[in-house]
């Protein structure tokens, strides 16, 4: 099993990290946290060496798509460049419409996008996408720039989703769809060879109000077995290939 997507940087892990991580580790679960501005992309250095000994413990670094100040992503440029060889993804970059509405703005997160692209193409870097409200021009913008990426808490239509894989992207579930009904019926449509795993902790536990960590990714993987009716091994196993297989480690 392995978490493809969480946020370990944040302060909500700052007074038990080491034990949040041992307890996925224990339940056999990988973990890849992602750090999604400059003060948490040097606490996740920081604190990484500790655990990427066991060979399950991954980086991704990013910036939100809501993020406009030039100086600020300048800087994400540079520690990407700088410590490329120690992450194996760019992101979660992307869309936001949802907290931008200006149509300015939304052209300019596109721009950015496009810009960030670029950067992937050069480093060699699979991406990890953020797109609430965007998933249309997410995967519009993807397709003609010919690259693949992993949909992070992926939110739009089959139809959409279908699209996206056609030319070779994967879609991650969230441990929220443990109780969301919508998100169970984007389940059932989606084939298993193009589903991974996420929490995107500490947020979309799969008990509400409740901090959500790696080890849940146990409960998602028991949903997915019960939608798609295979065994929790077997979806355990093509989960965590799709995975690998995707970021080629």
């Amino acid at each position: 099993m392995f978490d493809a997507h969480c946020h370990l940087d944040f302060s909500w892990f700052d007074s038990d990290r080491d034990d949040v991580v041992n307890r996925a580790y224990d339940e056999g679960i990988g973990i890849i946290t992602c750090a999604v501005d400059v003060e948490g992309i040097n606490k996740t250095l920081n604190f990484s060496n500790k655990f990427s000994q066991s060979k399950r413990f991954f980086m991704t670094f990013g910036i939100p798509p809501t993020n406009f100040d030039e100086n600020k992503i300048k800087e994400f440029v540079n520690i990407v460049e700088t410590h490329k060889d120690k992450i194996i993804g760019l992101g979660e970059i992307g869309l936001d419409y949802y907290w931008i509405k200006d149509e300015n703005a939304k052209e300019n997160q596109r721009r950015n996008f496009k810009n960030f692209i670029e950067l992937s193409k050069k480093l060699n870097k699979k991406m990890i996408i953020h797109s609430r409200n965007a998933e249309k021009d997410v995967v519009e913008i993807l397709k003609e720039s010919g690259s693949k990426a992993m949909l992070h808490c992926f939110s739009g239509s089959i139809e959409q989703a279908s699209e996206a894989i056609d030319f070779g992207c994967i879609i991650s579930v969230p441990t929220s769809a443990y109780y969301s009904k919508e998100r169970q019926k984007m389940l059932a449509q989606i084939p298993t060879e193009y589903l991974v795993t996420e929490t995107d902790a500490p947020f979309l536990s799969p008990f509400p109000k409740v901090r959500n960590e790696p080890f849940n990714i146990k409960y998602l993987i028991q949903k997915i077995a019960e939608i798609k009716n295979l065994g929790v091994q077997k979806v355990s196993d093509i989960t965590e290939e799709n995975l690998k297989n995707f970021f080629k480690f």
